[in-house]
């Protein structure tokens, strides 16, 4: 699809222009001041980062899918554990179930929605992903908020206004804290 003079404006600067470049052989739109730069079709106003950016060093889904499972059975194992013993389990490991459940669950909403506008998908199985996706993001953004952020790691808490002004926000909650979550793995990888 091509395109011509976007009347898109940069969510990191709003009010400032964008324009049309080439990367990896597609459009993609870029901040004339910032020099942001976001899909067409991933241009949520938020200054959380964009889809490509946030899960470039993400595992394929099948591989996530199946590390969420192990996290789930940890996780319920644990729980087990400590409730027999009495006591508190550590709540990172939740989150972290969570972040996630709730990654996957925005790939897998992102990669229908591509499927539809390629005709491969039906309205129904998108507004299925999307509403997965939601529901996942939701949670996530739930954890955080009743644990006062300690667990988040991202530049906006998760009880900012700026997630409730679209649908689509919590997701991008989701790919600020996957984001900073792979980047801190990344940090712990090298140091060692």
């Amino acid at each position: 699809m091509e395109m011509s003079h976007p009347a898109i404006v940069c969510r990191v600067c709003p009010g400032r222009k964008t324009d049309l470049v080439a990367v990896e052989e597609r459009q993609a739109l870029r901040c004339r001041l910032c020099g942001r730069t976001w899909w067409p079709y991933d241009s949520s106003p938020s200054p959380a980062p964009d889809y490509h950016t946030a899960y470039k060093t993400a595992p394929s889904e099948r591989d996530e899918d199946e590390a969420v499972a192990a996290l789930q059975a940890g996780l319920d194992a644990a729980t087990a554990a400590a409730k027999a013993a009495g006591k508190r389990l550590d709540p990172m490991a939740r989150r972290l179930l969570l972040l996630r459940r709730a990654a996957l669950a925005d790939r897998r909403a992102y990669a229908t929605e591509l499927e539809h506008l390629r005709g491969a998908a039906t309205v129904t199985q998108v507004e299925y992903a999307l509403d997965h996706a939601e529901v996942a993001a939701e949670a996530l953004c739930a954890f955080d908020t009743e644990t006062d952020g300690v667990y988040g790691s991202g530049v906006i808490r998760a009880e900012h206004p700026i997630w409730d002004d679209q649908p689509d926000l919590g997701r991008a909650y989701v790919r600020q804290e996957y984001e900073q979550w792979t980047h801190a793995e990344r940090a712990v990888l090298w140091k060692a």
